[in-house]
C-alpha cells in the first residue's frame, strides 16, 4: 500500500519508468523499506539514479528519506489492515482465502486512493458547487453510467440544482460549443483515455469550460486536459477484450467530495451563526 499524499501536479511530472515505480512502492511499501537503492534498483529493473529522480519529485532529499517517510506513514494505517486481517478470518475456510485478497485489494485501492485527495481540490470543487452554474455530467452507456448517475442525485440531494446528466456524446458535444455562460463538465473514466470521453475533454478544453474529472493515478490524456483532476488507484482488468475493472474507489471519491462538502457548509453555517 502507497501511503504518502500525492497531488496532481507531482504525478504529471512523472515520467512512464517513475510511474510504474510508483506502482509497484504502491504494492510493495513494506518490502521497500527493507532495501537499499541498489536492492530496489535490481528488484524494479532500472537505475538508482532514475530511482533518485524519482524520489526527488516527490519531494525527498534521496532514497533514505523516501523510506523513512514510507514507514512513519505505514504504522498509521496498521490498525486498519488488522481490522481487514480480522474480518477475513472470520470468513468461512473455503473461501476465506479468496475473499481476503478480494478484501485487501479493495483496501489498497481505496486508502491509496485518499491520500490523493487534496484540500485543495477540494475547495476548488466546493468554489463550482456554490455558484450557479450548470454542472454537466457525461455518463456513457455501461457501468460508468452507474457511478454518474449516483454523483448526479448526491448533488440534487444537498441541494445543487442546474445539473445535467447525458448519455449522448453528440449532445454533450453540441451542448459544449453552444454555452454562453461559464459551466462545470465532469467527466469518470476508468482508463482516462476512452474516445468520446477524451473528445469531450478536448472540446470543453477549447472551450474554456472548466473540467472536473475522476481518473486513474496513471498519466492520461482526460487528465491533462482537466482543471480539477481527481485520480484514484485500481487495477485496470480485461477479459477477451471486455474491460470489468472496478469503479469501487470512484464511488469512493464521489463519497469523498460530497461528504466533505457537507461538512465545509456545515462549518460555514455555524460561523454565520456566531457573527
Amino acid at each position: 500500500m502507497f501511503p504518502l499524499q500525492l497531488n496532481d501536479q507531482i504525478i504529471q511530472s512523472l515520467s512512464k519508468n517513475e510511474l510504474k515505480i510508483l506502482q509497484y512502492v504502491y504494492g510493495h511499501s513494506s518490502e521497500t523499506c527493507e532495501m537499499s537503492i541498489h536492492e530496489f534498483s535490481r528488484v524494479i529493473s532500472y537505475s538508482p539514479a532514475t530511482v533518485l529522480r524519482f524520489c526527488r519529485k516527490l519531494g525527498f532529499s534521496g532514497f533514505a528519506e523516501f523510506k523513512y517517510a514510507l514507514r512513519t506513514n505505514a504504522s498509521k494505517q496498521s490498525d486498519q489492515e488488522n481490522v481487514v486481517d480480522s474480518a477475513s478470518k472470520k470468513l468461512p475456510t473455503s473461501i476465506s482465502m479468496e475473499r481476503q485478497v478480494m478484501i485487501s485489494e479493495m483496501f489498497n485501492n481505496i486508502s491509496g486512493t485518499s491520500h490523493l485527495i487534496s484540500q485543495d481540490l477540494l475547495e476548488r470543487t466546493f468554489a463550482f458547487f456554490d455558484s450557479d452554474c450548470p454542472i454537466y455530467i457525461f455518463s456513457p452507456a455501461g457501468i460508468t453510467e452507474i457511478p454518474c448517475d449516483y454523483f448526479e442525485k448526491l448533488l440534487f440531494s444537498i441541494g445543487r440544482q442546474n445539473v445535467y446528466r447525458t448519455a449522448s456524446a453528440r449532445m454533450c458535444e453540441h451542448l459544449l460549443h453552444s454555452l454562453t455562460r461559464k459551466a462545470l463538465l465532469i467527466l469518470v473514466s476508468t482508463s482516462g483515455n476512452f474516445g468520446p470521453t477524451e473528445r469531450l475533454a478536448r472540446v470543453a478544453s477549447t472551450n474554456n469550460i472548466p473540467i472536473l474529472a475522476i481518473t486513474p493515478y496513471s498519466s492520461n490524456s482526460i487528465a491533462s486536459l482537466a482543471d480539477i483532476n481527481y485520480r484514484f488507484f485500481t487495477d485496470q482488468r480485461e477479459n477477451s477484450g471486455a474491460e470489468f475493472t472496478s469503479r469501487l474507489p470512484i464511488f469512493y471519491v464521489i463519497c469523498t467530495i460530497i461528504n466533505c462538502y457537507l461538512d465545509y457548509k456545515q462549518k460555514g453555517d455555524s460561523h454565520d451563526s456566531d457573527l
